[in-house]
């Protein structure tokens, strides 16, 4: 999360500066104005106070880690403010002249009679100091973990004070050292947020019990952490301690949700660590109250680090999910629905009702278990989310006439009927989720059962996203595609001139060759399987495609689904991972021959300022690239988690390709489709180039659009949007195109090409999606 909010605000800090930058000189002048009205006195005691906080609390800091020896947190802690401060410079160049501001013009900010730098603390020291907390924190108690971040704002404020960079590079510092701090955390690793064993069992004695013994339990969910506790007279408890780190770590999920999802859908945090817990102890007791078969509540205690624990009576007996089919008989079902019942009777929703949180114990009884997401005093809406939530958790082991036959006969029809809107993946928690996805008709079942059983009409589905993650990519991908190819219409004029003589007969023929594409890629896919693949659902997969590319660059998100309608099409990972392999290298190919002879054929490899690296300098990279893979081989941890899996990939790929070169038909299918594909588009940029009135020859059209493509297959950005339309711009006009006629041809080459088929690819994506072949 805080890479996050770090990405966010640098890009913030750093899109206002370039996009604003009058507006935000103006802003810092304000600053440094309003700083320079304080009294003197003022302005030197904060200068001498920021100079003195920077030297001396470092100094403790140092003197601490040094003396509990403790060398690794030391190092951790370097590496953060290190690379924190050598990144700020590069990154502050972006914006160009930052040029310093003063705020005064006292001795002290002079620096005359100083023995520190007037300028000090430096924001570079500032982004080295959030580094280093950002690093150390984790390693500090509670408190001192506050009071180092109370340094680095008290570090922040004073440092407006004094003279130097402009006030915005401060955000910038700050940014940065949360980004590299929290790197450096991910990769090294960070501290273990448990409790220690002293306090877990202070905390245990708070409740008012006096266990000899105290073990941890592996499984834990939902960022708790739960022991058994035993007293002497073998009493066995259960322990779910909260720590006041998962309030954090729940953050992102909240953030997240809070985008996706309407707001009826995201609850509220609780305010404290404490009320949570409480909250879950109300629960627990409602429920016992009202008859549930729920654990008994023991008591609550705290820990001395802030950490809050709920004791409960030790359920023994097996998980509802850890039964096999069999084992799961009408009248467990009928138990599982009868205890939701009584649940619900006390006007609570569990919201959390996996076969995960359900106990068959010695006895035979089935008992419900977490009531931490438990909402008091619910809404029918949230207990029609609790029905849904468990017709698809026993649906998804029981079948959905066994499951709506135990529901009606528990809830009633009525009951049952209003879960039908809801019945959806965003209504359900994520391990629910993950099961839909394995069986993918579930929800339709349940719903075409409830039909039938109820005779109810049909109910459309409530809607709960704010917002689809199809149109955020759609919307990206726009915003990116005009801001990249905003600089190619600073000759507007001769643009709109050239649109306005453009010949209009060849645009038919541009969106012909556009669409023969499509045939060509169909044909070329099915050369590259060896296996019989139905033509129809394989030409449909090539044309939702053009919407597939908008999710990654260099095609990984048109491989990856070739990828997925392979296996949902019967072919193993390996095999489809092969075929897609295949089918990409004879594009490659196809692509780079003809590249190499149309360069030949167009007089040389300078395509209008764009060159070729030389000989040697490609010579270069491939030994570099050899030099690692080798030093990587010679590593057995890489060797064995790197090396050792792409080999055997590379073999079951051979060996697959192998059955595909037996068959002449097929290789012909391949090479013959790869190499039409690259055609039918360098047909398509002639037909662009002629609709504007001509004037390259098709030899430098060829090389000028297989140039670029080549380049814009391996930038980082979704279908090449930007660079190919520059690299294209610039060598029609390096071969002597007119610039307006070259903008013109180049947009409405990618417009036919690009922009126009991924409409019908996206209806096709979510046809072929609804339909399982992806």
């Amino acid at each position: 999360m805080r890479i996050i909010i770090g990405v966010l605000t640098l890009l913030g800090a750093l899109i206002a500066g370039a996009a604003a930058k009058s507006t935000i000189d103006g802003l810092e002048e304000d600053v440094v104005d309003g700083i320079a009205r304080l009294p003197e006195s003022i302005e030197q005691v904060g200068i001498a106070t920021a100079q003195l906080f920077a030297t001396l609390v470092p100094l403790f800091a140092l003197v601490v880690i040094l003396w509990q020896r403790r060398w690794r947190v030391l190092l951790h802690v370097w590496l953060g403010s290190f690379i924190a401060g050598a990144v700020l410079s590069p990154v502050i160049s972006l914006l160009g002249d930052r040029g310093a501001t003063q705020a005064g013009g006292d001795p002290l900010v002079d620096g005359e009679n100083s023995l520190i730098a007037a300028d000090f603390p430096t924001t570079s020291y500032l982004a080295s100091a959030v580094g280093a907390v950002t690093v150390g924190a984790p390693y500090l108690p509670r408190r001192w973990r506050r009071a180092a971040w109370f340094w680095v704002i008290v570090l922040a404020a004073l440092r407006f004070l004094g003279a130097g960079q402009p006030p915005l590079d401060v955000l910038i510092a700050v940014s940065i050292g949360t980004i590299v701090g929290s790197i450096v955390l991910l990769v090294l690793g960070s501290p273990s947020a448990e409790p220690s064993p002293l306090n877990v069992l202070e905390g245990v004695r708070s409740i008012g019990l006096e266990p000899v013994r105290i073990g941890r339990l592996e499984s834990s969910a939902g960022g708790s952490v739960h022991y058994v506790a035993t007293d002497a007279d073998a009493v066995r408890t259960f322990i779910k301690m909260r720590t006041p780190d998962d309030q954090d770590s729940d953050l992102l999920n909240r953030v997240y949700r809070s985008i996706r999802l309407r707001s009826s859908e995201v609850r509220r945090p609780y305010s404290t660590l404490k009320r949570r817990v409480e909250h879950e102890a109300l629960a627990l007791h409602t429920a016992a109250d009202g008859g549930v078969a729920s654990p008994r509540l023991i008591g609550l205690g705290v820990t001395p680090d802030g950490g809050v624990l709920l004791a409960e009576e030790l359920i023994h007996g097996r998980s509802l999910a850890a039964l096999t089919p069999d084992e799961v008989t009408d009248e467990l079902i009928a138990q599982v629905f009868e205890q939701v019942g009584l649940i619900h009777a006390t006007r609570t929703a569990h919201h959390h009702l996996t076969l995960d949180n359900f106990i068959l114990d010695p006895a035979g009884r089935v008992r419900p278990l977490d009531f931490d997401d438990a909402e008091l005093a619910a809404d029918q809406r949230a207990l029609s989310r609790d029905v849904a939530e468990l017709l698809v958790a026993v649906g998804a082991v029981a079948g959905p006439q066994r499951t709506v036959a135990a529901a009606i006969d528990a809830f009633g029809e009525e009951p049952v009927n209003r879960s039908l809107p809801l019945l959806q993946p965003l209504a359900l928690s994520s391990s629910l989720g993950r099961e839909i996805r394995r069986q993918r008709g579930l929800l339709d079942a349940l719903r075409a059962e409830i039909h039938d059983r109820t005779g109810v009409d049909d109910v459309p589905l409530e809607k709960l996203a704010r917002i689809q993650p199809r149109t955020l990519i759609m919307i990206m991908a726009g915003a990116l595609a005009f801001y990249s190819l905003l600089p190619q219409f600073g000759n507007l004029d001769d643009t709109v001139d050239a649109f306005g003589d453009a010949r209009w007969q060849w645009i038919p023929a541009l969106l012909g060759a556009a669409a023969i594409y499509y045939v060509f890629a169909t044909i070329s896919f099915l050369g590259s399987v060896a296996q019989r693949m139905p033509i129809a659902p394989s030409a449909r997969s090539q044309l939702a495609s053009s919407f597939a590319q908008l999710v990654g660059p260099a095609g990984s998100g048109k491989m990856a689904l070739a990828g997925r309608f392979l296996q949902r099409s019967g072919l193993t990972g390996p095999e489809a991972s092969a075929s897609v392999a295949l089918n990409t290298m004879a594009g490659v190919a196809t692509h780079l021959t003809l590249m190499v002879g149309f360069f030949a054929w167009a007089g040389g490899a300078d395509i209008g300022g764009l060159s070729l690296p030389s000989i040697g300098t490609v010579l270069l990279v491939a030994v570099g690239a050899l030099l690692l893979l080798g030093i990587a081989g010679a590593i057995p941890y890489t060797r064995q988690r790197l090396i050792m899996p792409v080999v055997s990939g590379l073999r079951t790929a051979a060996g697959y390709s192998g059955q595909v070169l037996k068959s002449p038909a097929r290789v012909a299918g391949l090479l013959g489709g790869s190499t039409c594909i690259t055609l039918s588009y360098l047909v398509g940029a002639v037909f662009a180039v002629e609709a504007f009135g001509g004037g390259l020859s098709f030899a430098q059209i060829g090389a000028a659009y297989l140039g670029a493509a080549a380049l814009a297959n391996i930038a980082p950005t979704p279908g090449g949007i930007g660079p190919l339309e520059a690299a294209m711009i610039a060598a029609f006009t390096g071969f002597g195109l007119d610039g307006g006629v070259a903008i013109s041809a180049v947009l409405t080459f990618r417009l036919a090409t690009f922009w126009l088929p991924i409409l019908p690819g996206w209806a096709t994506f979510l046809w072929m999606e609804r339909r399982g072949e992806i």
